[in-house]
């Protein structure tokens, strides 16, 4: 298969991944279903055991109509060793109606062959907002990434977060999804992805379709293990 026929293929898998939503459930037609939208622009560099991560990413919600919130995240990953990585976090969130700051701490198991990459992600935050609320948060997401070809990598994604709260405690959200990852050069990549998802308002469940477009910016990449390839979801 040619360049030209691959790159067709990879043009109308992403129309289908990103519109999907649109063709099959929209909010007018079933009030227990959203579309949102999450759009991000990282840009990442480190060496030898640190790797470092700052974004911008814009979320969509009410069948793209409306800003739920956008944030700038800092996020640093030790690469203890070939299996494990500590990841602390920092994010700076606006929303409509209030500002967040929140404070993470992750830990990776990674496991990688030449065919496959195995991510398992645990993560605990705490979020604090300008109105004194603070809460936590537990999130537990598994990765599987795939390389097609040497430019294309498949992911599925799988996890949930769940939050405990002076007033509510619960699993706030349960989000699986494919993905795909097309490397235009050694320092630009494109993230696709496509989740649905259910999220706990605290009084009822109510189900989301979110396609994800990610801008990835690599400055630099000379680390001494290999890096765990995962995103925010």
């Amino acid at each position: 298969m040619n360049k030209t026929i691959r790159l067709r293929y990879l043009f109308l898998f992403l129309i289908i991944l990103l519109f999907l939503p649109v063709f099959t459930l929209t909010a007018q037609d079933n009030p227990g279903w959203d579309n949102q939208a999450y759009l991000g622009n990282k840009v990442t560099f480190g060496q030898h055991k640190w790797k470092y991560s700052l974004e911008l990413q814009t979320r969509l919600k009410d069948n793209f109509q409306k800003l739920d919130n956008w944030f700038i995240e800092f996020v640093s990953n030790y690469l203890v060793s070939k299996k494990f990585e500590l990841v602390p976090d920092f994010r700076f969130t606006v929303k409509p109606d209030k500002t967040e700051y929140r404070i993470g701490m992750g830990v990776l198991y990674k496991r990688t062959t030449p065919k496959i990459q195995f991510v398992n992600q645990v993560k605990w935050q705490l979020d604090i907002d300008n109105h004194g609320k603070v809460g936590n948060a537990m999130r537990e997401v598994i990765f599987l990434n795939y390389p097609v070809k040497e430019k294309i990598v498949t992911t599925l994604v799988a996890g949930f977060i769940y939050r405990w709260w002076s007033y509510w405690n619960g699993f706030q959200y349960i989000r699986v999804g494919p993905g795909i990852t097309y490397r235009i050069d050694a320092k630009h990549t494109l993230n696709f992805s496509y989740f649905v998802g259910v999220e706990n308002n605290t009084k009822t469940w109510l189900w989301a379709g979110i396609p994800m477009v990610q801008l990835v910016i690599n400055v630099s990449k000379k680390y001494k293990y290999t890096p765990a390839y995962y995103f925010d979801f």
